[in-house]
């Protein structure tokens, strides 16, 4: 549904469709940019998308889409009608005007938190964010029946440096395993010929926005001198960053996700050396596809430390480089040993019916 995909809009589609598969009504919310505003029925949800301003973006790499002044009496009569309130993240307009909403209109509000504290540069960014965090995502925050994290670190970071008296739990995010899922050779061979890709090298994917946190610049620097072929499934102003890799690219901009399988399928291997993340959703997919998979040792991916499928590497080019290298000339054993890690860390975590019975039982409480 939404005009701008990434990881959260992802959980909050699932999320809608669990709501609806339950038997509830749901309306989501969501500002509408780049595409039009609009309302559709899909899937048992009423989709509304609010017309919008996301200069914040272009300038900070900063997804930040402010709606016009006529779209908050769409989202005070949404929140007048519901029985609950469903926020995603504390900070967006959207979710700041729907939790005044639902203080005026004495409603429930369940909050979902993706991420904590994201650098975007320093200067007067950096020290405002925190600031609003403080303030305006604290009071969002108190507010809430229950404050869902999506990891133990993005719930460490709140209580610790924002409000240690939350209401909190740990929720991790989760995905279909059998949509994804290990694929024989006969599906990886189908992959890359769908992909429009060669099975001469071994295939490197990279999946999320092309913004600074990810250290894109890094990951490109450090596959220049790997003889690999890498995917890129995403946008973003850092597009150009892949230029010195040539024609060993591929890049989509987008790539439906019912569609995303077929990516994972396709690579030998997931790289995703990024900081300030909460619990990517597209690791999760990786991880559930048998990926084996290198991340950055930012504190976001701590816990992954136990999981023999993924490597932490500092973010350098020359680490990465040395790191991805050894993941991918190893022997195929050690290959099957990784990737059936990876598959077994996915199921033991990431499972879709601990997720959807946990949600549905927070929006019950929160509508008695």
């Amino acid at each position: 549904m939404p005009p701008h995909t990434g990881g959260v809009e992802q959980v909050a589609a699932l999320l809608g469709k669990i709501y609806a598969d339950a038997g509830h009504e749901v309306q989501w919310i969501a500002c509408a940019s780049p595409e039009p505003p609009g309302r559709q029925t899909r899937d048992g949800l009423e989709l509304v998308r609010l017309r919008a301003f996301n200069a914040l973006e272009s300038r900070f790499a900063m997804p930040f889409p402010i709606p016009v002044p006529d779209a908050y009496a769409d989202i005070d009569r949404a929140v007048r009608a519901a029985e609950v309130v469903h926020l995603h993240d504390c900070l967006y307009p959207t979710s700041i005007a729907a939790d005044a909403a639902a203080r005026r209109h004495r409603r429930p509000t369940l909050v979902t938190q993706h991420v904590g504290m994201v650098s975007f540069g320093g200067g007067l960014v950096d020290p405002f964010l925190f600031g609003a965090y403080r303030t305006v995502g604290r009071r969002i925050l108190r507010n809430a029946r229950t404050v869902a994290f999506v990891s133990d670190t993005v719930r460490e970071w709140f209580t610790h440096r924002i409000d240690a008296s939350l209401r909190a739990e740990t929720i991790a995010n989760a995905v279909d395993l059998g949509q994804f899922r290990v694929a024989s050779r006969d599906e990886r061979r189908r992959a890359r010929a769908s992909l429009g890709i060669a099975a001469d090298k071994p295939l490197v994917l990279f999946v999320g926005r092309l913004v600074p946190k990810k250290n894109l610049r890094a990951l490109v620097a450090a596959l220049s001198a790997v003889d690999v072929r890498v995917l890129v499934v995403g946008d973003g102003p850092e597009r150009d960053v892949l230029a010195p890799l040539g024609d060993r690219v591929t890049r989509l901009a987008r790539l439906p996700h019912e569609r995303m399988p077929e990516a994972y399928a396709a690579a030998d291997l997931f790289a995703l050396p990024s900081v300030g993340e909460g619990l990517p959703l597209s690791l999760i997919e990786a991880l559930a596809s048998g990926l084996p998979s290198v991340v950055s040792r930012d504190p976001s991916f701590e816990a992954l430390a136990g999981c023999d499928g993924v490597r932490r590497s500092a973010e350098d080019p020359r680490a990465l480089r040395e790191t991805i290298v050894n993941l991918v000339e190893a022997d195929a054993a050690s290959q099957d040993r990784r990737s059936a890690a990876a598959r077994s860390w996915a199921d033991a975590r990431y499972g879709l019916p601990a997720f959807r019975d946990r949600y549905l039982e927070l929006l019950g409480a929160a509508a008695t």
